[in-house]
């Protein structure tokens, strides 16, 4: 079953007004991990993405896919997203990723952060490859994460 996943993602100069920002609003910190990230792309409009989480001396893998319908530089995103499986085969992920025609396109490392509370997940991604840039994701209940994207907007670059 996929859902759609309702986003507001831009670029700031420092992760200090945000976290500021959740400690202040009772924000639960979840998890902090080192993401590598490689996307994969079809002609249909689709990408599936794997991700290689470490966290707590941890590995785990997660194969997942995505609509790839967005604009480069729009804040809000509306996309349909399956759900994650958690995967070791790689050779069977590669099998099938091949058989569906998805093409190797990129790869991204970065440190992901995240904080919830009631129906709102912030991501602070500090991206090291292939471009350094700190991103905030605000994701959830839209009515939720308009109304915090609007106290927090000022931060964007």
């Amino acid at each position: 079953m996929s859902n759609t996943e309702y986003e507001y993602s831009f670029k700031v100069n420092s992760f200090e007004p945000i976290e500021e920002y959740c400690k202040k609003n009772n924000y639960d910190f979840v998890s902090k991990s080192k993401q590598t990230r490689t996307i994969y792309r079809n002609p249909n409009k689709t990408m599936a993405r794997i991700t290689i989480n470490e966290a707590d001396d941890k590995i785990t893998k997660q194969l997942d896919f995505k609509q790839d319908n967005w604009v480069e530089g729009e804040v809000l995103k509306e996309l349909k997203e399956s759900q994650a499986i958690d995967f070791t085969d790689d050779e069977a992920v590669a099998s099938i990723l091949d058989f569906l025609n998805y093409k190797k396109d990129n790869t991204m490392i970065r440190t992901r952060t995240v904080y919830k509370t009631k129906g709102v997940e912030f991501e602070l991604d500090e991206y090291s490859s292939p471009y350094s840039a700190l991103v905030v994701g605000i994701e959830g209940d839209k009515d939720r994460v308009d109304a915090v994207f609007e106290s927090i907007k000022k931060y964007s670059i």
